[in-house]
């Protein structure tokens, strides 16, 4: 039995131009300034932190920022998830919902960590259908950290499985350096794939275990998992 935690954004399914949008509309509104997501290496991080740096980008004043990042992630949450189509399934990335699916029939528990709130991960799994293949989520407005959401994993799958979880026991499956960093804190098993912001060459050189383009062939993934 393993934990094995999945990031979302750009791992399993891509709404980055969606994301685009709605940062777009909410900086001009808040800020008077035209921004997107893509300005900035949003991999990894929190919507907080990714609004923080491209205020900073777009020299938006820190007081400014700090007066309106409230209300700016509270429209973010409702904008996003009214922005959604009815029907998501083509912003799953190839392999992700058969990987999910083949998981589910182990006895691994399923995790997962991301930088989004649980309002737009919830409106993710809606139009989706991939929240059903989750044991829990962690929420990068929980905490100040990916190693914290990790962190939290471990202790709710300790509680479920009634022992602990460490080393290779923990996978780490996501699209961005920050993962594999986080992966390293824990020795974990991690598995990188460059379907996200990080191209395959700096994904690579930081050293997962193992790195694939995609989620495609989702059963060399498993094996992956299994340490086969």
């Amino acid at each position: 039995m393993k934990l094995v935690i999945f990031d979302l954004d750009q791992t399993l399914v891509d709404f980055i131009e969606i994301h685009n949008r709605v940062v777009q509309r909410l900086f001009k509104e808040f800020f008077g300034v035209d921004a997107k997501l893509t300005e900035i290496d949003f991999a990894g991080r929190s919507l907080d932190d990714n609004f923080r740096e491209l205020a900073r980008l777009k020299n938006v004043p820190e007081d400014t920022f700090k007066k309106d990042s409230r209300r700016v992630l509270e429209s973010y949450d409702a904008a996003f998830g009214k922005s959604l189509p009815a029907d998501g399934a083509k912003h799953i990335l190839p392999g992700a919902r058969e990987l999910l699916s083949e998981l589910s029939k182990t006895d691994h528990i399923i995790a997962l960590y991301t930088g989004d709130s649980p309002a737009i991960v919830d409106a993710v799994f809606r139009v989706t259908g991939l929240g059903k293949y989750f044991k829990f989520c962690q929420y990068g407005t929980e905490v100040a950290t990916r190693a914290d959401m990790v962190r939290l994993a471990l202790e709710k799958a300790g509680k479920l499985a009634g022992r602990e979880f460490k080393n290779k026991d923990i996978v780490i499956i996501g699209d961005s350096l920050r993962d594999i960093e986080c992966g390293k804190l824990f020795s974990a098993l991690i598995i990188a794939v460059a379907t996200g912001f990080h191209s395959q060459a700096q994904l690579s050189a930081a050293g997962p275990d193992y790195l694939f383009a995609d989620l495609k062939d989702y059963r060399k993934v498993i094996r992956a998992i299994e340490g086969l």
